[in-house]
């Protein structure tokens, strides 16, 4: 059993310019947005429409569970989990026998189990390693963690959920923000970052 545990959203998402240049290399981003749209197309989708992260692990043949739905989960450990102590964790992704799963914090709003879910699905379409769970001498469960990965696992997501063909057609055909993050299961946070990240909001400006 191998796990990813990941802070989407509130760890990586607000990476700068400058130290993406550092972590991704060249033509990543270009990547991010091509497999976007194919794989809307693939799923007879316009190039701007919402993407489902359920629909999308369903297509990966990725199981997604509730919390709830984790076998032999002790009461004590499901409350600490769903507790304000415990809502350190955003998402994880176990593999039992070649086969994913993704657990997303039931605490966590809609759109931001919708951005967690797309990040565990990032790095399993991106094929990283998973975080090694381990226990310091002091008895403290300790994690690896991989700032490239994380990096490249929050852009990714991003990108599948709000690439620049969405975020164009939003901003030309004049539709609300509140409404973009409603019809593409989106946070406020993550809209505002992608439209000031890609530039779309210039481009378009006269649209707006």
């Amino acid at each position: 059993m191998v796990v990813h545990d990941d802070k989407s959203e509130s760890s990586t998402l607000l990476v700068t310019k400058e130290k993406q240049a550092v972590l991704f290399e060249r033509g990543f981003k270009t990547w991010c947005e091509n497999i976007s749209v194919t794989i809307r197309k693939r799923l007879g989708l316009l190039p701007s429409s919402p993407l489902s992260p359920y629909v999308l692990a369903e297509k990966l043949g990725v199981e997604v569970w509730k919390l709830e739905d984790v076998p032999d989960l002790a009461k004590t450990t499901y409350e600490h989990l769903v507790s304000q102590q415990g809502d350190e964790w955003s998402a994880v992704t176990v593999v039992v026998n070649d086969k994913h799963i993704i657990i997303t914090n039931p605490k966590h709003s809609l759109a931001r189990q919708s951005s967690n879910l797309m990040h565990e699905l990032a790095h399993i379409i991106k094929k990283h390693n998973a975080a090694q769970m381990f226990m310091s001498q002091t008895g403290y469960m300790l994690r690896s963690f991989d700032e490239k990965q994380e990096a490249e696992a929050d852009w990714f997501a991003g990108t599948l959920l709000l690439p620049r063909t969405v975020l164009s057609h939003c901003i030309y055909m004049r539709i609300p923000a509140q409404q973009v993050l409603q019809d593409y299961f989106v946070s406020k946070v993550l809209y505002q970052y992608r439209v000031r990240m890609t530039g779309v909001n210039r481009q378009y400006r006269r649209f707006a």
